[in-house]
């Protein structure tokens, strides 16, 4: 119970607790001075909204349908097709050091188990991040799987694709250069709705794998409290939605 009640209090000292509780402070300011009626109803969205973004209440709305579309879409692994799997982007340390982000590692070990187990290429497509030089995501993957073990014999590094879009667009002239029918597309689990309708688009005959998820379905009575964990992954699906909406308006998907 000491520990809840820590969680608790912290949720709202640090962000974006802290900044709920500001915006609430700042709301009871402009109602006590009568300011005019639009800052107030601003100001108002501003609280509902951050309080959504940052609580779990969001996560219902932003996460859990994209996570559940992969988990409902997730294939048996059995047949040996060709591994892809979807820079997730990286942590650039200088021009010349560059690792896998939190996101790329997972679904690059999940892509190398199941090539451990079936003994199929792998191909990982990722290319320089915007603003940076010299290394691709895709050539962070391959040092990161060399010091797993991998033979790179069997590795393929896409590493022009910056958007999910050249992601398939890149992968789709590997596919027809080596006559592939199918392949295993690794991603995480909020990133496969987007990748798969893209992929689809292409005309690229994708069996979906996701890495894992980034915040609770099950939910306890705590989640509902401000958290960088519900902001974080919420921004993340937020950015996901409308990644699908653009896609769409520029005839993409």
């Amino acid at each position: 119970m000491i520990l809840a009640l820590e969680k608790i209090i912290a949720s709202f000292l640090l962000p974006p607790g802290i900044f709920i509780v500001l915006n609430f402070v700042f709301l009871i300011y402009l109602f006590k001075n009568k300011s005019s009626k639009l800052i107030r109803l601003t100001a108002v969205f501003s609280l509902i909204f951050l309080i959504f973004l940052a609580t779990a209440v969001g996560a219902r709305v932003l996460v859990h349908p994209l996570e559940n579309y992969a988990e409902r879409n997730l294939v048996e692994v059995s047949q040996k097709y060709p591994i892809v799997v979807l820079g997730g982007g990286s942590n650039y340390y200088s021009a010349k050091k560059t690792t896998p982000s939190t996101h790329s590692l997972q679904r690059l070990v999940k892509g190398y188990e199941l090539h451990r187990s079936l003994k199929t290429p792998l191909i990982y497509s990722g290319g320089v991040a915007i603003g940076q030089q010299n290394i691709s995501e895709a050539d962070a993957a391959s040092e990161f799987l060399q010091d797993l073990g991998m033979d790179l014999e069997f590795y393929f590094s896409e590493t022009k694709a910056q958007t999910t879009f050249e992601n398939a667009a890149y992968l789709r002239k590997w596919i027809k250069q080596h006559q592939v029918k199918k392949v295993y597309l690794f991603t995480s689990a909020y990133h496969m709705l987007r990748s798969m309708t893209v992929f689809k688009a292409q005309q690229i005959e994708v069996l979906p794998v996701h890495s894992g998820f980034i915040y609770n379905h099950k939910l306890s009575w705590l989640d509902y409290f401000p958290s960088r964990g519900a902001l974080n992954a919420n921004l993340t699906a937020l950015h996901e939605w409308i990644g699908l909406f653009w896609y769409y308006l520029k005839g993409r998907i």
